[in-house]
């Protein structure tokens, strides 16, 4: 069985005891006040009446302090959800900025790309794939370093993202090796 709010049982209370007083203010003013015997009837139900309202007063400050808990707890909720908007705030500045870091780490990596095959047309082939392979390994350097922060800091995606670039780029390195390799022995 659920359990009554505090607020709701607290109103109920008072509805209660309201009703009891309205029915016992009406009984009171039927009474008829000809003998000694319907006086003193009337007397105990005007004492009646009045330890209802003191019942009724009693049942609005319950509800007075169940509406204090009620504000309490809708206060709990506000600093909850002010310190969680804070903490979202907090993280979405962070993965924009990791995010930043690693459109300029592809940046960086097209821009080499673009200047190894310019480089591979040079005439001397094996000075252009030792000085592509020697400009890869900063972008590997920094898509690693981006990768280790971003998965300490629980942005998977990001860390994916660059650990996907680094090993890109360690094929890339390793084809250009290979190439190096069959340009000196080739000669």
């Amino acid at each position: 069985m659920k359990k009554v709010p505090e607020l709701v049982a607290a109103a109920q209370t008072i509805e209660d005891d309201q009703k009891r007083l309205e029915d016992l203010a009406h009984a009171l003013h039927k009474t008829k006040l000809q003998n000694e015997k319907h006086i003193a009837r009337a007397q105990r139900e005007l004492t009646e009446a009045l330890e209802q309202q003191d019942a009724l007063a009693t049942s609005l400050r319950a509800l007075g302090a169940a509406m204090a808990n009620m504000q309490e707890r809708q206060q709990a909720a506000v600093t909850a959800l002010a310190a969680r908007a804070h903490e979202i705030q907090t993280r979405q500045a962070r993965l924009g900025e990791l995010m930043l870091g690693f459109a300029a780490l592809g940046a960086k990596a097209a821009e080499l790309l673009q200047a190894i095959a310019e480089s591979l047309d040079a005439a001397d082939q094996s000075a252009a794939l030792v000085s592509a392979r020697e400009h890869i390994e900063p972008i590997v350097e920094e898509a690693t370093a981006l990768a280790k922060t971003a998965r300490e800091e629980d942005f998977t995606d990001v860390a994916h993202e660059a650990d996907v670039l680094k090993q890109k780029f360690q094929q890339i390195r390793a084809q250009l090796g290979a190439a190096a390799k069959t340009t000196v022995n080739g000669a």
